[in-house]
């Protein structure tokens, strides 16, 4: 056996180089835990563009109590935006001139905008860029809960 090691030692090819760095071990070790801990606790932060269900409280000032809440949803027919508001279309003067209305009984108003898939996104910038000449800052995009797209 002692005779073996010697011949060991005398082709240094033969050796695996490790036993002369035990610390090579711990180093990977340390490295295989470290990664582990990353692997495991890495989660996808998700944003939500939906708006929030609860409403802020009433202040007690009773023209601040009163909130109006606006659904638009943004289509497009015979390649003119159309703004379905309370189930009524809309073209965007009208559209401006509804926020403006809402917005000038001193309510708190709140927009939520859904749109069809075909719609350009240019038609759906409108409704947010007439809320913001309206100043009105509750806005957010909504999901189309469309029955031809939901599974039976």
């Amino acid at each position: 056996m002692l005779l073996r090691r010697k011949n060991m030692a005398a082709n240094p090819e033969d050796e695996s180089g490790h036993d002369s760095r035990p610390w090579v071990y711990f180093m990977v070790d340390c490295f295989m835990l470290i990664t582990e801990f990353f692997v495991l606790t890495f989660q996808f932060k998700t944003e939500e563009v939906i708006l929030p269900h609860k409403l802020p409280g009433c202040t007690g000032i009773p023209s601040q109590c009163m909130t109006e809440s606006l659904t638009v949803h943004v289509q497009h027919v015979n390649d003119v935006p159309v703004y379905q508001v309370l189930r009524e279309p809309y073209d965007q003067t009208r559209l401006a001139d509804c926020f403006a209305r809402a917005v000038s009984q001193k309510k708190n108003v709140i927009v939520r905008v859904s749109y069809d898939k075909a719609v350009p996104w240019s038609d759906v910038m409108n409704v947010f860029n007439e809320c913001s000449r309206a100043r009105i800052q509750q806005v957010g995009l909504v999901p189309t809960h469309d029955s031809s797209e939901s599974t039976h």
